[in-house]
């Protein structure tokens, strides 16, 4: 949504912000072990290693928790009214991989844990731009 503060990206979470600008999903990647991670960090959970890269992702996943927030905690979400705080666990990851994002396009009642969703993206800034979900389209 427009108005909301953006991240403060910095070298080891630049990639993410910069490919979101981009309409696109990325994942940090541990280059010895091959574990995907998030948030993004310098040293691998895993193994230890230090050396890692950008791993695209189709950005589907599942809701595995949420929750509403009826007070916004920063005036840029005001016009959001009552929004959702939600955790996605995606898809086809080597190691569990869960995001903090909002749903949108979703009433209160059907976001439900197991909800499946899909990436989009809200601009946040020059470049940068923040995952969001939805819930996930029927394919014809």
């Amino acid at each position: 949504m427009p108005g909301l503060p953006g991240p403060r990206p910095d070298p080891t979470t630049e990639g993410y912000w910069l490919a979101a600008g981009r309409g696109e999903l990325v994942i940090q990647r541990c280059t010895a072990c091959g574990v995907h991670r998030h948030p993004p960090t310098q040293v691998c959970y895993s193994c230890g290693a230090l050396d890692w890269e950008w791993a695209p992702h189709p950005g589907n996943g599942t809701v595995y928790s949420y929750t509403w927030v009826e007070r916004p905690i920063h005036p840029g979400l005001a016009a959001l009214g009552a929004y959702n705080t939600t955790v996605v666990e995606l898809d086809d990851t080597n190691g569990v991989v869960r995001i903090l994002a909002r749903v949108t396009d979703v009433e209160r009642a059907d976001l439900v844990v197991g909800l499946p969703v899909e990436v989009h993206f809200d601009p946040a800034g020059d470049e940068i731009a923040l995952p969001v979900f939805r819930p996930r389209r029927a394919r014809a």
